[in-house]
């Protein structure tokens, strides 16, 4: 295991020691939502039936891939706290023994995902039709769940240790596999056969198998990260020093997917126009976000490793800095799809109710990325502060108290518009609040709370 990128983490400049994390990983995200945008787009020439239908999945996978970045998040933790302290054998069992425990957690995930598809999608609103279409594309990724949490656990593992770039190009091979398949599969074009939307999902499985077996070649042989001869020893211990910080991590990140899948019930009320829309809303949401979900990527093994080493003032002064540039980053990003909403909007969907949808998501909602990030990345401090629980009550406050009431108020106050406007006062107020509240209780948290 690489020691010179730890030390970078504990005694190098805080800001470009966070841009060297982070860069690549906007890279390595960029790539996945860029070609999972491509993705939306060849199923949206289909047909709208096929692109509402697929909206109607965003959620659900949502959830289950939140539940590999849990486990991811618990691992990296544990690791990187390992770092800063020095244990590096300790971290590598750890390693071994969080891909046995996500394994283990997935394949049940998918075999019951699997016979739950009909009353699931039913009670989000889809119709006879859609659960169709819905049941060609679920049934294939149920059952290759478990190819995504070995690249999703393994990640993290390496990201634990300060190396953003490895996983990054990964993520990006990753991607491109997808976006290749994707039209050859959906389409039918040269050899291949063409299958509709359950091409797409096996364009996915095929990109999930080739990044978990790269994870693992770098783990075990390149980085020697992880040693097989580990999996056999005790669990217990690590599996429950893992779930600690995993399982509330989880339920965080599950806040969103499943206040995603009430809101697209809601949506569902307004017609598929409305669900396509803000089904494309949510995609290009994902994408405008991509550099705060790498600064959070980078910003957890930063503070955890410091956290392990009792750096408290530098854990506070890492935070600040990046609290502040998100915040204004994502204020430019908001203009940006003022101005270019229509043109967006014109490149996914012709049809005027569906072009409208689009367009009004990508002028109200957008206005709130600023204070979004604020909770997003305030989250991925307590969670690294091995204080997990703290993210999940603010996530549970910003979207089941706020989003969910405010967005049901709008939707029937003003339709479909004045549901966008719901989720972006939301995010107004649930950004505003954490940030006091964290920039009151940081300078105890952070010295004060033991490591596991």
């Amino acid at each position: 295991m690489s020691g010179h990128r730890h030390k970078d983490l504990l005694n190098g400049p805080i800001v470009p020691t966070l841009t060297s994390m982070t860069i690549p990983t906007v890279f390595g995200i960029v790539a996945i939502l860029m070609f999972n945008l491509v993705d939306t787009y060849f199923i949206g020439l289909i047909g709208t039936q096929e692109l509402a239908a697929v909206s109607f999945t965003f959620p659900v996978s949502n959830v289950l891939m939140n539940i590999s970045m849990g486990i991811g998040i618990g691992t990296a933790i544990h690791i990187s706290s390992r770092i800063g302290r020095g244990d590096i054998s300790e971290a590598r069992r750890t390693a071994a023994h969080a891909l046995t425990l996500a394994l283990t957690i997935a394949i049940p995930i998918g075999i019951i995902g699997n016979l739950t598809i009909d009353p699931l999608f039913r009670l989000m609103g889809a119709n006879d039709h859609s659960i169709d279409l819905i049941r060609e594309y679920m049934s294939l990724w149920y059952g290759g769940f478990f190819l995504l949490v070995v690249p999703m656990v393994g990640n993290s593992v390496i990201r634990a240790t300060g190396d953003t770039r490895t996983p990054s190009i990964v993520m990006a091979i990753a991607g491109l596999v997808n976006g290749i398949m994707d039209p050859l599969l959906i389409f039918g074009i040269g050899p291949f056969p063409e299958l509709g939307i359950r091409g797409a999902a096996i364009a996915t499985l095929i990109a999930w198998a080739l990044s978990a077996s790269a994870v693992l070649v770098v783990l075990v042989h390149r980085r020697k990260l992880m040693r097989f001869s580990d999996i056999l020893g005790r669990k217990r211990e690590h599996w429950a020093s893992i779930l600690r910080v995993a399982l509330p991590a989880t339920a965080t990140n599950l806040m969103t997917p499943l206040a995603a899948a009430v809101l697209t019930a809601m949506v569902a009320r307004h017609g598929h126009h409305a669900v396509a829309g803000f089904g494309v809303g949510t995609r290009i949401e994902a994408l405008a976000l991509v550099v705060i979900i790498a600064l959070s990527s980078a910003l957890t093994p930063f503070v955890g490793q410091n956290f392990g080493a009792r750096n408290g003032q530098r854990i506070r002064e890492a935070v600040r800095m990046v609290l502040a540039f998100a915040f204004f980053w994502e204020l430019g990003i908001a203009v940006l799809l003022y101005l270019t909403g229509d043109w967006v909007a014109r490149v996914f969907s012709d049809e005027p109710a569906t072009h409208s949808a689009i367009v009004w998501y990508l002028i109200l909602v957008p206005i709130s990325y600023g204070f979004q990030s604020l909770v997003i990345l305030s989250c991925s401090t307590l969670n690294a502060l091995q204080l997990p629980l703290f993210g999940t009550l603010i996530s549970v406050i910003r979207l089941f108290l706020l989003t969910v009431p405010l967005a049901w108020l709008g939707s029937s106050q003003f339709g479909f518009t004045g549901l966008f406007g719901g989720i972006a006062l939301a995010n107004l107020i649930a950004g505003v609040g954490t940030v006091v509240w964290l920039s009151r209780q940081l300078p105890r948290l952070s010295q004060n709370a033991a490591p596991a």
